[in-house]
């Protein structure tokens, strides 16, 4: 009896010792990862957004078509800046009487001229270029500065809007 006993507390003590080590299945855990980074790769390359800041809230619209990585002109309450850089205020802009701002344009100008594909041979422009303004912004101050950049030579104005799903009815 004794060696039976024996037999018996062994066969108990595997059963505890087995029921405190977990297998970890690695195979699992690499699927799931390979998985997660095809997704987070496919969908990363996908999206294309310009970083607006807070202090300007843009327009809502319905439209198709992706903003180009192209020179950024921000028109906020305060100042107009051009890739970062202030340019003038809007106070001054405002002020000028004419649809042309020459502190602007002079910043314009110095965006090199590139020959555009598709274009009829020897035309020069400065490409695209792309508008932030507030919401807010007066259409006769937003005229001044997208005339401005047509006097600058360039090719496309784009106006930078916060795409909305549907139309309004």
């Amino acid at each position: 009896m004794s060696l039976r006993s024996t037999f018996m507390r062994n066969r108990m003590m595997r059963k505890t010792f087995k029921r405190d080590v977990v297998p970890l299945n690695l195979v699992s855990m690499i699927d799931i990862f390979t998985t997660l980074v095809f997704f987070l790769l496919l969908t990363s390359t996908s999206v294309q957004t310009l970083r607006s800041p807070r202090s300007l809230e843009l327009p809502q619209s319905v439209t198709s078509q992706t903003p180009n990585d192209t020179p950024v002109l921000m028109v906020t309450s305060e100042s107009i800046t051009l890739q970062g850089q202030p340019v003038m205020s809007v106070a001054q802009a405002e002020a000028i009487s004419g649809d042309v701002l020459p502190q602007l344009k002079s910043q314009l100008l110095l965006v090199p001229l590139a020959q555009i594909q598709g274009a009829t041979p020897n035309t020069l422009t400065r490409g695209e270029i792309n508008i932030m303004a507030d919401k807010d912004i007066p259409y006769s101050l937003l005229k001044k500065v997208m005339i401005t950049a047509g006097q600058a030579q360039f090719a496309r104005i784009s106006l930078s809007v916060n795409h909305r799903s549907g139309r309004r009815s």
